[in-house]
This record gives structure tokens, sequence and C-alpha cells, in this order.
């Protein structure tokens, strides 16, 4: 078996995927509730593989245990790179955090997962995670990446409004495709749960995997003082619509869907003491998620993360602060997700000028700048890229920088 219990030792052996994950949660029921161990060892040294589904789970539970005065340890994988990834998703952090520091991974295509214990933590995690992927996903539409940035709000709420979870939650985002314009976020916490939850508004529920059933309609919640019940709904019909998947583990069941097998729902032997959504949302088709985000029957168009950190109150430019846009200003791997949200915000505000400010970015290297501007006067072209782009307090150093970058795609005949 990929996962088993020896004692207090709980063992991963081989990968740990998703299907996998009710494993781990019988093995610590049984050595902490049954065989009443105080301290837990973790046991990834022979794992080749762990996928975020399930480690979010994971981390969660035990955080949830420690929190309750459970001791765990961890062995990290023996595989090197799988063990950089415990490292660089937080996971270590999660799992032992007296021996492995918080992640300090800075990549533009991953988000370490996040924990959020208050609506400002989750505020923030929200515009971390949206602001990385307006860098990461070229030529993606406005009304496609405010229905994902409403996604990700509304699960991540739910989590602070219904889970009464101890740890608060945790989110991540695992993966960018940019072939296939696909974005992977997951979110999981160690509350009472979906079913329990609903149950509050709605005793007629029958079963945990009524619960889940109803949780993906839309009104359903226990409460409408609390919340309209469409985080869920909405959050299934966007990654049903753009062909993604999604899945929620909470309580006694587990619900499904993938283009390939459409929805299905289980019940499960072993419960998820709290939920687990999987949520992945593919771009590829413009404008397709506008449709799916339909609420009483109206399409909803919420506010976004464009309109509150870009966009000026009076409508006239987009505001762009170099020094809020990078950790580094001195390499092209630093210079292109800047490009790409430059390029993503002239699509998503057609009519705005960016209004570029350096102000507190006293210099750039020569690769950044071509990187950022060279290339994008080339994407551009010379007149769309002097109407539309306009720099505010550019040092000199900067400006000649930009100019020759430039000038020598110019002399290139304008080669990307």
């Amino acid at each position: 078996m990929p996962v088993f219990r020896d004692n207090n030792r709980v063992t991963f052996a081989g990968e740990f995927a998703i299907a996998d994950l009710h494993r781990p949660l019988a093995c610590l029921h049984q050595a902490v509730q049954e065989a009443g161990y105080q301290d837990v060892v973790l046991d990834f040294g022979s794992c080749t593989a762990a996928f975020p589904g399930p480690m979010l789970a994971l981390c969660a539970q035990v955080m949830k245990l420690r929190a309750s005065h459970i001791d765990f340890d961890l062995v990290l994988p023996t595989d090197l790179k799988l063990s950089r990834l415990f490292q660089n998703a937080n996971w270590a952090h999660f799992l032992h955090p007296h021996v492995n520091s918080p992640s300090v991974f800075k990549g533009h295509t991953q988000i370490p997962g996040t924990q959020f214990t208050t609506s400002s933590d989750q505020g923030r995690a929200v515009n971390r995670i949206v602001n990385a992927i307006l860098g990461a996903i070229p030529n993606i539409e406005r009304d496609d990446f405010a229905a994902l940035e409403w996604s990700i709000n509304e699960v991540t709420d739910n989590v602070l409004v219904h889970s009464q979870s101890p740890i608060g939650g945790i989110v991540q985002v695992s993966t960018f495709q940019k072939n296939r314009k696909r974005v992977e976020y997951i979110v999981a916490d160690a509350g009472v749960g979906i079913p329990i939850t609903l149950r509050e508004g709605h005793p007629e529920i029958t079963s945990d995997a009524v619960a889940l059933d109803r949780a993906i309609r839309e009104g359903v919640t226990r409460n409408k003082d609390v919340g309209q019940g469409n985080g869920l709904f909405g959050s299934y019909q966007i990654c049903s619509h753009s062909r993604g998947l999604f899945q929620v583990e909470s309580g006694y069941a587990k619900l499904s869907f993938t283009e390939k097998s459409g929805l299905h729902i289980s019940s499960e032997r072993v419960p998820y003491e709290g939920t687990l959504v999987v949520a992945q949302i593919d771009f590829s088709v413009p404008h397709l998620l506008q449709e799916a985000l339909k609420i009483g029957g109206k399409i909803h168009s919420p506010v976004d993360f464009v309109e509150l950190h870009y966009e000026q109150d009076d409508l006239s430019h987009v505001l762009f602060l170099m020094r809020e846009e990078a950790m580094t200003f001195g390499s092209r791997v630093a210079g292109a997700p800047v490009r790409t949200r430059l390029a993503n915000l002239l699509r998503m505000c057609p009519g705005h000028r960016i209004h570029v400010d350096f102000s507190d970015v006293p210099l750039v290297s020569s690769s950044f700048a071509d990187e950022v501007f060279g290339k994008l006067f080339v994407e551009l072209g010379p007149i769309s890229f002097m109407q539309r782009i306009e720099f505010r307090n550019i040092p000199l150093t900067a400006r000649q920088l930009v100019d020759k970058a430039i000038s020598q795609r110019l002399a290139a005949g304008g080669a990307a």
C-alpha cells in the first residue's frame, strides 16, 4: 500500500495522489485516537511523488492535531527534487514548523501554500495569487480573470465564514500551464465540514453525499443572513464550463467533476474532517467563464483586481507602479512576468493609457529593460506603444537603458 502505519510512524511509499488521501487520515486516527500516541512520525523518505491537493489536506489535519498538543516529526523525501518541492510549497513548514522555516520561494508561476486566519490574511493571499496569474498567463480576457478571482475569493471566504476551522485555511496555486492556459488552486481547512454546516439550515439533508450535491446548487447556504450560497455553485460552474476539474472532499463524501467522467458524488468510509476544494480552470476558450458565472439567471460581473489596484478613480489611466511589480529589476527572469502583466493590462483596459511609474526604482538592468520594454515595443508596434505607454518618474539611467533596448530591437528588425 502507498501509505501505511507502523505504531506511531506513518510511511508514504511511492506516489501520494488524491486517490490516496483517506489512507493517511485513517492512519492518523488510529495512531492518535485509538493507540493514544502523542507523537507521530510522517515518513516521506521513500515517497516518489506528492500532489498539492492531498498534501494541503494532510497539512490542515496535522496542523489541527498539533493545536491539540500532538507532536509531529517529518522525514523529507530522499529524492532531492521532491524534497525541494516540500520546502518550496511550504508543506515542510506546515508539517514540522520547528525544523522547517516558511517557504522563501519567489517563482512567479507557483504560489506556495499560504495560511489565512483573518479576512486581512485572506485578502493578501488572494491578491498575491491573482497578481501572479496576471503576470503568468498571456492574453487572458478580463472577464475570465475576474471570474477566477471571484471563485478564489468565495471559496477562501467560505473557510472564514462557515468552517469554524481552528487553523483557518490554507490556499495554494499549484500549476500554471501556459500552453493550455490552465490554473489549479487548492483550499483546505480543518473545520466542521460542509455536511454539518448545511444541516444547520437544512435538517432534511440525510447524508453527507446529499449535502455535497446540495452545496453546488445555486443559493444553498446554512443561513442567508451570513452568505448567499453561491461560492461553490459558481466555482463548480466555472470549472465545468471551462472543461477543467472540480473536487470537494468533506465529511464522509466526495464530489468530483472531470470533462471525461462528468459529475460524480460518492460516500467515503473515512471522513475528511474539514473541507478540501481542488479547482482547475482552463482559459483556452475566451469569454467562456463570463457565461458560466450566472447567478439568478443573470451574468455576474464582479469587481476585479484590475479595477481595485490599477485603474484610477477618474478612469483616465492605469497606474503601474514598477516598485510593486517585481522583487528585483536585474534579470530577464524578473522581467518576464512584468511584461506579461503589462500586456494583459493593455488588453483588459483598451481605452486607457498605462502610466508606468518608476518612483523608488533607481536602476534596472539592460536585460530587464529589454525583456519588458524592448519586447513590448515589438509586440505593440511603435505607434501603439507611444500611444498606450507613458513613463513617469523614470531616472535618466533607466530611461537610457529602455531607449537602448528599443533601439536595438529596431536595429534587429523588430525580432522578439
